[in-house]
C-alpha cells in the first residue's frame, strides 16, 4: 500500500488503525512529528489530519500532554 501524503488520507488511516485497535480508548497518538516521519509528509498535514479527526470526536487533545483516542 503506498503511503498516504494527504491530510485526507492519513486522517482515514489513523481512522483505520483506531478501529483495528492499533491505538485502543485512551491511549495518546504518537506526535506530530513522530507521524509525520511515519507518513512521509509535513507535521502540518499530519496536525489537519488530527484536527479533522477532533472535530469528528474520535479523538481529544490534552493540552501540553498530546492527543488521546476518545473515551467513548
Amino acid at each position: 500500500m503506498p503511503i498516504p501524503h494527504t491530510a485526507h488520507e492519513i486522517e482515514a488511516d489513523l481512522l483505520r488503525r483506531i478501529a483495528a485497535g492499533e491505538f485502543p480508548r485512551g491511549q495518546r497518538l504518537p506526535t506530530y512529528d513522530a507521524l509525520a516521519d511515519e507518513y512521509g509528509s509535513a507535521r502540518r498535514t499530519v496536525a489537519r489530519a488530527v484536527e479533522g479527526l477532533k472535530a469528528r470526536g474520535i479523538v481529544v487533545g490534552v493540552r501540553g500532554s498530546g492527543v488521546y483516542v476518545a473515551e467513548t
